[in-house]
């Protein structure tokens, strides 16, 4: 049974459910919108890693767009470790280490940075998070 899930708070009470929300001015001027989401388990006994290679390969967290050409595009989400995005490319994947450790307190921060670049109005659900597939130990 998996544990690890994404939550919205730090203390992973919140688990995160159905779609990210950002609301934007057709016009641009809201500028980017940002969110941190947490990832984790609440189970300390636990541990996640890639299936393939467990303990070598990196867990890996990418975009994924399901409607390409409709709605907003991968390239508008930028995903980092830290709040500052620094050299962090819009739509790249982000690798979360080899392993994490089930526990409140290894729980990963994930920043999420969305850019409008569609200027539509409208609520796009095209966009996913999807990870690397992984074990649970």
């Amino acid at each position: 049974m998996a544990s690890f899930y994404f939550y919205s708070d730090s203390g992973l009470t919140a688990p995160l459910t159905g779609t990210l929300d950002f609301a934007q001015s057709v016009d641009g001027t809201t500028g980017a919108q940002v969110a941190t989401l947490y990832y984790g388990s609440v189970a300390s006994e636990r541990m996640l890693r890639a299936a393939a290679n467990p303990g070598v390969d990196s867990i890996v967290l990418s975009v994924v767009d399901a409607a390409v050409g409709a709605g907003s595009p991968a390239s508008d989400v930028t995903l980092a470790l830290e709040p500052t995005f620094a050299s962090r490319a819009p739509g790249a994947p982000l690798t979360l280490g080899v392993q994490i450790s089930g526990g409140v307190a290894n729980a990963v921060p994930v920043y999420v940075r969305v850019q409008d670049s569609t200027g539509t109005i409208g609520v796009n659900t095209d966009l996913t998070l999807t990870m690397t597939l992984c074990e649970e130990i």
